[in-house]
This record gives structure tokens, C-alpha cells and sequence, in this order.
């Protein structure tokens, strides 16, 4: 069990359902409440839909280590488990059930919400995944942004499903397209924020993987430009972000008074540790830094998702 907890990479896989989970809960409902709107898509179909990104999302972990057995032994020696601890035709095997099991309930759900050109999103999902795996990563930046804008479109995800049947009942209300543009903004904001963290995260991994990437012929950012270059690149992206989460904060801030809770979160959870990423990612020189940076732009990455909590309070409060 182990071992294949380690294959699926679990955490992820909580990290990803939390966001879609926080999403609908947290910032689409309180905003549906403020307009008196319920949800119209059923929560098992809801359910069904993130149940469909956990195991294409489980098998892409999968089919990832499936082709990565060689340049992992040079990297993490004491964590390949394909061939290993579990046979190679046996993940083969299971990533196919995964993926043909999540083509069932996203179709299913596409269909019974009448936008069948939804579902095309998750065998195209699970194609870039496979050339992620067996291509894309090997060329310049091209692995690394596919994988971020695959992160990004999770809170998207929540949207485009749940909007389809609002739409279909609620397209004459009066505030309906200011309703679709919060909804659209928020979940929006989260997708940028997911895309520029990954980004990053995935940057520090190459920087991480330098020595077996270079072994076996992979074009990353380091190797390409250099470790010093890329540096220069997640500290500017980092920089970037706290930027973007200060500017945030100003725009939370009601007129003539100071919310102290979001000022708190946002500066002791988000921007602090951003500035920890930034000097340690200045002064990394071994795989074990570039590791600890990677854990913080985690870190970062979950308590930015869980800051919806405190949205959703906060909105409802003014509601009621």
C-alpha cells in the first residue's frame, strides 16, 4: 500500500479534489446564495466529475514513472518503485482502468447536462499527459507549462461544469451576467495562481533532477541556460506572485478598514514563505535545498486553496 500511495502521489491527489471541493463550496455557493441561486448540477454528478481528474490525474503519476524508471535511478534511487516493488505491465495495466473508468463517468455526466464537447476535455487530458511523459519533457519549457496549465484548468473545471445547467435556467436574469463574471473572476484568480506556483515548483524539479536529466539528454531550463539563470527565473516568478497577493489583499480591503485575518494569512502562510523559496532558491546548491524549496511552494500552494474557507465565511457573513 505504500508503494502504491507512493505511485499515485496521494497528496496531490488531495490537494487537487480540496481545490475543486473549496471551489464549488467556497467561493461558487456563497456567491449563488448572495443571488438567491442554487446549484443545478447534482452533487453525485459533481462527485462523478472529480472523482473522473483524481484517477486520470493518478494515472498520469503512473505513466510518468513508467517511462522515467532510468533518469529516476540517477535522481531518487530509493524511490523508483516501477520495476521495483511493483511490475512495469502491471501499472501499464491499471493506468488503462483508470483512465477508461474516468472516460465513463465524465461522459456520463456530459451527457446528462447536455454538453457532451465537455468530455473532450479528458481524453485530451489524458493524450498530453502520455507525450508529457514520453516527449513533451524532454523539450524546453514544454513539459513544464503543459503540467501547469493542466493544474490551472482544475478550478476552470468546477465552472465550466457547473455553469452549463445556470445557464440554461438563469439566462434572463437580470444579474446573470454579473453573476457568471464573479463566479468566472474568482475561479479565474485561483487558476492563475495554481498555473504561476506549478510554474514554479516545476522549475525548482528540474533544477532538482539536474544531474539525471543531464545523464539521459533532457532539454530543462537549467541545462539549457543554467542553474544560475534559472534561478533568476522562480525568484522573479516568486517575487511576481507576492506582488499579485499584495495587490489581492488591497482589493479585499473594505473602505477604512483593515481585515486583519486576511492581512495575517496572506503575509504569515503565502508571502513569508515566498520570501523563504526566494533565498533559498539564491543560495541552493544541493538536491536536498532545491527539495525543501519544492515542499515550501507546496506549502504555499495549499493554504493559498485553503484561503477559500475564509472567503466563503466572510461572503456568507455579509449575507446574512
Amino acid at each position: 500500500m505504500k508503494h502504491i500511495i507512493q505511485l499515485i502521489r496521494l497528496p496531490n491527489l488531495v490537494i487537487t479534489a480540496l481545490t475543486m471541493i473549496l471551489m464549488r463550496y467556497c467561493i461558487i455557493y456563497p456567491i449563488f446564495r448572495f443571488y438567491n441561486i442554487n446549484f443545478e448540477l447534482p452533487t453525485l454528478f459533481f462527485s462523478f466529475i472529480v472523482l473522473s481528474v483524481i484517477l486520470i490525474a493518478a494515472a498520469g503519476y503512473m505513466i510518468n514513472d513508467y517511462f522515467d524508471v532510468k533518469t529516476d535511478l540517477v535522481n531518487r534511487p530509493s524511490k523508483v518503485i516501477v520495476g521495483t516493488f511493483i511490475k512495469a505491465s502491471t501499472v501499464y495495466r491499471v493506468y488503462l482502468v483508470l483512465n477508461i473508468i474516468a472516460f465513463c463517468f465524465s461522459f456520463y455526466v456530459s451527457y446528462k447536462i447536455k454538453v457532451v464537447s465537455l468530455f473532450a476535455i479528458f481524453p485530451l487530458t489524458v493524450g498530453l499527459l502520455w507525450f508529457y511523459s514520453t516527449t513533451y519533457k524532454r523539450q524546453l519549457l514544454v513539459g513544464n507549462i503543459l503540467v501547469s496549465l493542466l493544474v490551472g484548468i482544475v478550478p476552470i473545471l468546477v465552472v465550466l461544469y457547473e455553469m452549463p445547467l445556470i445557464h440554461s435556467k438563469y439566462l434572463q436574469f437580470p444579474a446573470y451576467k454579473v453573476l457568471l463574471k464573479i463566479v468566472t473572476g474568482w475561479c479565474g484568480t485561483y487558476a492563475g495562481f495554481a498555473f504561476i506556483v506549478t510554474f514554479m515548483r516545476e522549475l525548482i524539479k528540474d533544477m532538482e533532477d539536474f544531474e539525471g536529466d543531464m545523464a539521459y539528454g533532457r532539454l530543462t531550463l537549467p541545462i539549457a541556460y543554467g542553474l544560475k539563470t534559472t534561478k533568476i527565473v522562480v525568484c522573479n516568478l516568486a517575487a511576481f506572485t507576492i506582488i499579485g497577493l499584495e495587490l489581492s489583499f488591497l482589493l479585499l480591503l473594505e473602505p477604512e478598514k483593515l481585515d486583519l485575518l486576511t492581512f495575517m494569512y496572506f503575509h504569515i502562510l503565502l508571502v513569508f514563505p515566498l520570501v523563504a523559496a526566494i533565498i533559498l532558491t539564491y543560495i541552493a546548491k544541493e538536491q536536498k535545498q532545491y527539495t525543501m524549496i519544492s515542499l515550501i511552494i507546496k506549502f504555499v500552494m495549499v493554504f493559498g486553496i485553503l484561503y477559500t474557507v475564509i472567503v466563503r465565511f466572510k461572503m456568507l457573513g455579509k449575507i446574512m
